[in-house]
C-alpha cells in the first residue's frame, strides 16, 4: 500500500463518484477504479459499494476513510517539517561549549538564533575538546568550539575546522608579584614561574595549549596544581601559588589579589575554532555559524585584535 492509494480512496470516498474523483485527480477513471480494487484486494476488505447508479462507503470504508485522512495529514505535516528543517527554520541544534572560553559570544549567538528561529530546539553541552570532537564525529553534537591547538585531532576525525576568534593572551599574577605593576610582559620572562591551569570537564586543555604557546617562544613551562574552575584559579594566583596564562576573552573583571599582564610577544594569540561535520549538512547549523562569526568579530574588536 502506498500513499497514492490512500489519496485515491479518499478522493472517491469524499466525492462518492469515480468520475468526479478521477477528474479531481486528473486520472483516467478506469485506472482509478483499478487502483481502488487493488487496494481492496490488498486489504481483503470491501471499502466501497458501487453499482451503475451510486457509490457508498461500507462500514469498513467509513473507518478506513477516517484513518486514511489522518495518515495523509501526518504525511503532509512530515513533509512541511522536513522542508522547514531543510531551510534551517526549525529542527534541533546541539552545541558543544567550553564555558569560560565561549562566554564572550555564545549567549549572544544563542539569543539571536532563538529570536530569528523560534521553532528551533537548541541545547548546549559543556565538555572538553576531545569529548566534543568524539560527540561531533558520532553525530550527537552538531557544532562545537575547541582551542586551535586541537585542529590536528579534528582533522584525524575528518571534521571541518574554522577559526572563528583570536584573542590576545594575558598572564594573571599575584598583585604582590614583582611584575604586577608592569601591565605587559614577554612570555619568556616567566619561564621560571610555576604555571597554574584549570582542569574542567575532565580535560587538561588549558595545560595543553599553555604548554604549546610557551614552547613556541623557547621554553617548556613547569606546572603546579590544577584549579577546578575559574574562581579557584584566580584564588590560587592571588595566593601566590603561581601564574596563569589565559585568553583575554576569558578575563574576569574585578579579580582582587590578581594583576593581569598583557602578553606582547609578536604573533602570540589564543585561537578558538568552530568544529563540525561537513558531511552532514544542516541549514540550522550553518545559520548559527554565520551568527557566531558576526558575534566573534565584535568580541575581537573589544579585546583589541588587529588585522
Amino acid at each position: 500500500m502506498e500513499l497514492r492509494h490512500l489519496r485515491y480512496f479518499v478522493a472517491v470516498a469524499e466525492a462518492l463518484s469515480f468520475s468526479r474523483a478521477a477528474t479531481r485527480l486528473r486520472l483516467a477513471q478506469p485506472s482509478l477504479s483499478t487502483q481502488i480494487r487493488d487496494l481492496e484486494n490488498e486489504l481483503g476488505l470491501e471499502l466501497l459499494e458501487r453499482n451503475r447508479n451510486r457509490v457508498a462507503l461500507t462500514d469498513a470504508g467509513a473507518v478506513f476513510l477516517k484513518e486514511a485522512r489522518a495518515v495523509l495529514a501526518r504525511a503532509e505535516k512530515a513533509v512541511a517539517r522536513a522542508k522547514e528543517a531543510a531551510a534551517g527554520t526549525t529542527g534541533e541544534l546541539r552545541v558543544g561549549s567550553m564555558g569560560p572560553l565561549t562566554i564572550s559570544f555564545l549567549p549572544a549567538c544563542l539569543t539571536r538564533l532563538h529570536a530569528a528561529l523560534p521553532k528551533a530546539r537548541i541545547s548546549v553541552q559543556e565538555t572538553g575538546p576531545s569529548d566534543q570532537l568524539a560527540q561531533i564525529a558520532a553525530g550527537r553534537v552538531h557544532i562545537g568550539f575547541v582551542p586551535g591547538i586541537f585542529a590536528n585531532l579534528s582533522a584525524a576525525k575528518r571534521l571541518t575546522v574554522k577559526e572563528i576568534l583570536r584573542s590576545p593572551l594575558i598572564v594573571l599574577v599575584s598583585e604582590h608579584h614583582p611584575l604586577a605593576k608592569r601591565g605587559t610582559v614577554r612570555l619568556r620572562e616567566l619561564e621560571d614561574e610555576t604555571f597554574l591551569h584549570i582542569l574542567m570537564y575532565g580535560s587538561d586543555a588549558q595545560r595543553v595549549w599553555s604548554r604549546e604557546i610557551c614552547r613556541s617562544v623557547g621554553f617548556l613551562p613547569q606546572f603546579g596544581n590544577a584549579a577546578s574552575n575559574a574562581e579557584n584559579l584566580v584564588t590560587m594566583v592571588a595566593a601566590g601559588e603561581g601564574v596563569a596564562l589565559i585568553p583575554k576573552i576569558a578575563e574576569r573583571t574585578g579579580t582582587p589579589g590578581c594583576a593581569p599582564l598583557l602578553v606582547i610577544d609578536a604573533g602570540l594569540h589564543y585561537s578558538l575554532c568552530a568544529v563540525y561535520d561537513e558531511d552532514f549538512p544542516s541549514a540550522l547549523r550553518d545559520a548559527f555559524l554565520r551568527i557566531v562569526e558576526e558575534e566573534a568579530r565584535k568580541v575581537e574588536e573589544l579585546v583589541g585584535v588587529k588585522g
